[in-house]
């Protein structure tokens, strides 16, 4: 089976394409994105590392068996990205299971049709890439303090449960609070 995520092969104008990153160039395509994915972020105030980013993205280029970097894109415009990895349970062995650690849509489109297809698309491929990989499940953290409520409503309406939850404890008092 292929990993191919794209609905079709040329990517056509003001058609919206999902697909996984192949090339360094994605490093640097993706780049605003992930910038904007981090400001928009609860951990807005930790400097950002371009080189941990494209250590991580990197990854999903070269290792495309155990990582996945899906972009979904229009007229050579990112819309959106979805970053992770597949393993084994972290005391078991035998079944795989897929960690979602970044899906971001752009702010500018979300809420819009075209943010939402994104959205679905950018899930369909971590679904297909996981099945293609025999993965039992996929976990997504939503650790970002992005729109948790909606995502919450997203992600039940395509079928995801909710298995527990995030909590934080803030050590340092003094750092603002986002």
């Amino acid at each position: 089976m292929s990993d191919q995520v794209s609905v079709s092969t040329v990517p056509e104008k003001n058609k919206l394409n999902v697909r996984l990153a192949d090339s360094i160039g994605d490093l640097e395509f993706l780049r605003p994105v992930s910038l904007e994915f981090h400001a928009e972020s609860r951990y807005s105030n930790i400097p950002y590392s371009h080189k941990k980013r494209d250590d991580l993205f990197i990854k999903a280029i070269k290792s495309p068996k155990y990582f996945a970097l899906m972009i979904a894109e229009i007229n050579d415009e990112p819309v959106g990205f979805l970053f992770c990895t597949i393993g084994e349970y972290i005391v078991g062995y035998d079944d795989l299971i897929t960690t979602v650690y970044s899906f971001y849509v752009r702010k500018k489109y979300r809420g819009t049709i075209l943010g939402g297809k994104a959205a679905i698309r950018l899930l369909k491929g971590a679904i297909k890439w996981s099945k293609n990989r025999n993965a039992r499940e996929i976990m997504i953290h939503v650790t970002s303090g992005i729109d948790i409520q909606r995502t919450d409503k997203f992600l039940r309406r395509t079928g995801f449960g909710v298995t527990g939850a995030n909590y934080s404890f803030r050590l340092n008092r003094e750092e603002k609070e986002n």
